[in-house]
């Protein structure tokens, strides 16, 4: 098995409005920049007073601030910053 180099997360940043959503999305790559299928992705959320992200990446604005969200790949990390205004 090939193994995770990079983690990308897009967009690497968004607004989210109190209560509104933005999707996520999470790309694996191994060490060439190849893509990587069949990768189990986790994410969440540096703090969840601002911003709430379900399992699928989907990210939900709560109070105002920035926040980093973080999608893991076995022990690789992407990350997009969210402003809640």
């Amino acid at each position: 098995l090939v193994p995770v180099a990079m983690v990308i997360v897009s967009p690497g940043s968004a607004t989210v409005q109190r209560g509104g959503t933005q999707q996520l999305t999470a790309r694996v790559e191994d060490a060439a920049g190849n893509s990587l299928s069949g990768r189990s992705i986790t994410w969440s959320s540096g703090s969840s007073t601002i911003a709430r992200v379900s399992t699928n990446g989907l990210v939900t604005g709560v109070n105002r601030g920035t926040v980093v969200i973080y999608a893991e790949s076995e022990g690789k990390r992407g990350q997009a910053t969210i402003t809640v205004p």
